[in-house]
């Protein structure tokens, strides 16, 4: 068996701060900002499960009061993007393996609904063409590439099958920074055999998505999922500890 990857000690938010933002700190929008400008920094692979948000590095980078950063981490650690703890501060989430398991029972569901209906609307408007880029970029990436990038084009690939579902409410429900916080997470501990597994199951979804059969993606989903479940439980107690954030 291939030993595990040792995760990286992430750094502060200070080190991989946000473009600075230009509107001042007076509209009622400011907390939503700010919590936008965090949740993008987590889905472009900036800031890793475990790394301690700065209050007054983020208030000085967007231009914003403490207080509004406060108000931004309140909503986020609701929504389960962050934790806040009395000692630690604020900090990206690190998932439980329960949470994990949890989180993917969900995205059968969501995402089983969403092929079916994208299967069913492929043909429409520019939906082939736009799956087909998507899933272009994910196969060139390859199983091996850096997790940065690899994390990054699978959510847009499943962003694009949930966008040609048209239904506006799957992708309003859909976890998106939590997911992506998964990703993030184990992908340090995935052996290059589990990262083939995974890989192989998306050829199975691309091409019965654009060959619009609906039931054949919705098992595609539910044998990757499947799949992820069964690497989850088998990953070692380590990738799921927050023993190891920073103070």
């Amino acid at each position: 068996m291939k030993a595990m990857a040792k995760r990286k000690t992430p750094g502060t938010a200070s080190k991989s701060a946000p473009h600075k933002a230009t509107a001042d700190d007076h509209g009622p929008s400011s907390s939503d900002r700010v919590a936008k400008a965090v949740t993008n920094s987590i889905m472009l692979g900036r800031w890793f499960p475990g790394q301690r948000l700065i209050e007054g590095d983020l208030a000085r980078d967007l231009q914003v009061s403490r207080g509004t950063v406060r108000e931004a981490f309140k909503r986020l650690a609701a929504e389960r993007v962050i934790a806040l703890t009395p000692h630690r501060g604020a900090y990206v989430r690190v998932l439980t393996r329960e949470e994990a398991l949890e989180l993917l029972q969900v995205l059968t569901v969501l995402y089983g609904l969403a092929a079916t209906l994208a299967a069913a609307r492929i043909d429409q408007g520019n939906n082939r063409k736009a799956f087909a880029a998507a899933y272009e970029r994910l196969r060139d990436d390859g199983p091996k590439s850096d997790r940065t990038i690899h994390t990054i084009d699978r959510g847009s690939f499943n962003d694009v099958f949930l966008e040609i579902a048209g239904n506006r409410e799957l992708i309003r429900m859909n976890p998106a920074a939590p997911t992506q916080i998964l990703r993030m997470q184990v992908h340090p501990y995935l052996t290059t055999a589990d990262l083939e597994e995974l890989f192989a199951d998306y050829p199975v979804l691309y091409d019965a998505i654009m060959a619009g059969d609906g039931k054949k993606a919705k098992r595609a989903i539910e044998t990757h999922t499947r799949r992820r479940a069964a690497q989850m439980e088998r990953l070692p107690a380590e990738a799921f500890s927050t023993s190891w954030v920073q103070s």
